[in-house]
């Protein structure tokens, strides 16, 4: 995975921490000459001096130590939590006790918000109760910015359109489908959506809807073949076209998921591939999801 370097001004999102606690309200200074960075990872219990119980295991293997701006002490806050860390780096060494020589970063901590984590589901599962559960597991539109392989995880960063004063929580699934025969190894996963009605239809005004946007990891080490460490894996969803609500298209994106220190998709394929210019979209309001 490929941490995202974003400029301070556009850093808007995760300003409101979901499981934070400060020791006072004072505002704090960016550092690295206005640069700020956001990183998706895992919380690893410390003992940091009673600054802060956790530090973050990035899916580089990389750890960030907590020195200075909030301090991670919630109870709300748990050893294997996914997290997406909003922090400025103050310094950094090699980690005597990492056998793969990773780095230790230290840090200032700005933001701080837990990651929707699931494992996925089995299209057989489904088909177990195919009428309930296709409902439930639902087929709305659902707008994929990102796509990428980090340590066990599938990540993904979306869009979707919901009512302006909606408090409804999305569902989101990917579903493995087990049932069709497999080819050349391959993997096919589709990313599912239910808005239970939280969303553009007939009758409705588009203006009245805005893009919310949103995340979701999903663990992936079910997928590999008993004493295999890779498997390749292709994943659909169905999007809006455009900002048209009334028209859908399919999406695919295809990679290989390898289990190792540092997971990465093949060139061209699931991978992280933001730019600055394109991360001005951070600012968009949150939706949430289960």
């Amino acid at each position: 995975m490929r941490t995202k370097t974003w400029k301070l001004a556009i850093l808007s999102l995760v300003a409101a921490a979901a499981f934070t606690s400060c020791d006072n309200d004072d505002d704090y200074y960016y550092v690295a000459g206005g640069d700020a960075w956001l990183s998706y990872g895992n919380l690893e219990a410390i003992d940091n001096g009673g600054y802060s119980k956790y530090a973050i295991r990035r899916d580089d293997g990389s750890r960030l130590i907590i020195n200075d701006g909030i301090a991670l002490r919630s109870e709300d806050a748990k050893e294997g939590m996914r997290v997406y860390t909003h922090y400025g780096i103050l310094a950094s060494e090699r980690d005597d006790s990492s056998l793969d020589g990773g780095m230790n970063y230290y840090i200032r901590l700005y933001g701080i918000q837990d990651v929707l984590t699931k494992a996925p589901v089995l299209q057989s599962f489904i088909n177990g109760n195919e009428q309930h559960r296709t409902d439930s597991i639902g087929n709305d539109p659902i707008n994929v910015s990102e796509a990428w392989f980090g340590g066990n995880y599938l990540n993904m960063e979306f869009y979707i359109p919901v009512k302006g004063n909606s408090s409804t929580a999305h569902f989101i699934n990917l579903v493995v489908d087990d049932v069709a025969p497999a080819t050349n190894d391959t993997v096919y996963v589709t990313l599912r959506h239910n808005a239970y009605d939280d969303k553009p239809g007939e009758g409705r005004v588009p203006g009245d809807y805005r893009w919310a946007w949103g995340n979701v990891s999903f663990d992936l080490t079910s997928l590999l073949p008993e004493g295999a460490t890779s498997v390749p894996v292709k994943l659909t969803w169905t999007a809006y076209d455009g900002k048209n609500f009334g028209e859908t298209e399919v999406h695919t994106e295809s990679g290989v998921f390898t289990l190792s220190a540092e997971t990465k998709a093949l060139a061209g394929g699931l991978n992280d591939s933001r730019s600055n210019a394109e991360s001005a979209t951070a600012q968009t309001p949150t939706v949430t999801c289960r």
